[in-house]
């Protein structure tokens, strides 16, 4: 199994999955000292069957102040994860926070919870600073070579395998589940929400429904001897992905199923959507432009292919091919001159460029591209009209990179 993950991706990764530990602990925070302390719900730690399962915080001290800190700061540390600075300290904290929080009080336990704590885990074992990260900023090779730790990546899908299938296991046992009548109870769960979805499944045939819950009973119950057949993965994935989206569509449960789904993006192959050929694709982009510098920075880092070339547009090389009039009507931010001589502007360049880059871009190309093309271009000049307002000039046409970079400046 390879992966195609790179460090831009894996830092939109760590933005989401931070988000959501943020308002995790900065939400629990608020409930802690009724959840967690010795003037809560549990007021001796001692009746937790798990607070000696390891060293556990609150088992020394559990105050009301103290767990409502305690939480407090894992929601600061959520911001420094996001970041990328100091990132592994705060991700082993919140682990530890998280691991604390549940060793004092199991009845707070929800089956995503042991998927967040192996994330924050799995976090010390990649290489810091990837792309995109506040430690990597501003060093002269953006990309600096970083890759997804494959051993992680393999980890990540055995636990994602082994774990459906025991679900699967344990739904097979539910006489509920093999009658075929879980997704009806789902629908008439207090939890469910209570809009045009649930209605929707509420008039569909009891028979389709029934066929429903068997399907996501075989293919947890199969998933582990399925995945070990390569062409296999992406199906089982993507299947599980839809189940568990219908899920955060239909329960009101969001802390169950944000988190299945941050694993499910964290088990993503980027593979699956490689990378295409940029042979002969050269961007021309405004060498005075502090964001047009950062948008070479960020190509530079995430295109593998290694293929694509630049040119600002002051060097003449655009205008030379096509003229000076027509270069005019192109604007001023950035053209994408393709092989086959075509030349992209505005958000048709842009999305150009995130689906020829593959895996998580591509799947923004495919979001932009959904816009109308007016909406589009008109987003897109939000910024860049406003390029220098927001984000200052530069003095040098070329970004600041090491000399075998450079040989893709034309």
């Amino acid at each position: 199994m390879t992966n195609g993950w790179t460090g831009g991706q894996y830092s939109l990764f760590r933005a989401f999955f931070g988000a959501y530990l943020l308002v995790h602990f900065a939400y629990l925070a608020f409930w802690a000292a009724d959840i967690f302390s010795n003037e809560g719900m549990i007021p001796d730690a001692s009746l937790s069957p798990l607070i000696g399962a390891f060293p556990n915080i609150l088992a020394v001290i559990d105050t009301p102040a103290f767990v409502t800190a305690l939480s407090s700061a894992a929601a600061v540390s959520a911001v420094f994860f996001t970041l990328g600075k100091w990132d592994k300290p705060a991700a082993f904290f919140m682990w530890l926070v998280l691991a604390s929080f549940i060793g004092r009080n199991p009845l707070i336990t929800n089956p995503a919870m042991p998927y967040a704590g192996w994330m924050l885990l799995a976090h010390l074992f990649l290489a810091s600073a990837p792309y995109g990260s506040w430690a990597g900023r501003g060093r002269a090779d953006p990309g600096n070579g970083w890759r997804l730790n494959h051993g992680v990546f393999v980890a990540g899908w055995i636990v994602l395998a082994l774990t459906y299938s025991y679900s699967g296991y344990t739904k097979l046992l539910s006489p509920s589940w093999v009658a075929g009548e879980n997704i009806s109870y789902v629908l008439d769960n207090p939890l469910a929400r209570d809009w045009f979805l649930r209605d929707f499944f509420l008039m569909v045939p009891p028979v389709l429904l029934k066929a429903l819950t068997w399907f996501i009973l075989v293919i947890e119950l199969l998933f582990a001897p399925l995945a070990l057949f390569r062409g296999l993965r992406p199906w089982l994935w993507g299947g599980m992905l839809l189940v568990q989206l219908g899920f955060a569509f239909l329960l009101n449960f969001p802390d169950l199923t944000i988190a299945m789904l941050l694993f499910h993006m964290f088990t993503f192959n980027p593979a699956w959507l490689g990378a295409k050929p940029m042979s002969g694709y050269v961007l021309h982009y405004d060498g005075s432009c502090a964001l047009c510098h950062s948008t070479v920075r960020f190509l530079l880092a995430e295109d593998r292919s290694k293929q694509l070339r630049f040119s600002p547009l002051q060097s003449g090389l655009l205008e030379n091919a096509l003229g000076q009039e027509a270069l005019a009507q192109l604007g001023d931010t950035i053209a994408l001159q393709t092989a086959d001589g075509r030349v992209l502007t505005e958000s048709a360049a842009v999305a150009m460029l995130l689906d020829r880059l593959g895996g998580l871009w591509r799947v923004g190309s495919w979001m932009l591209r959904l816009l109308p093309r007016r909406l589009a271009d008109g987003l897109y000049h939000v910024v860049g009209d406003r390029r220098y307002r927001f984000f200052g000039k530069k003095a040098d046409y070329c970004p600041i990179i090491p000399n075998d970079l450079r040989e893709r400046f034309c």
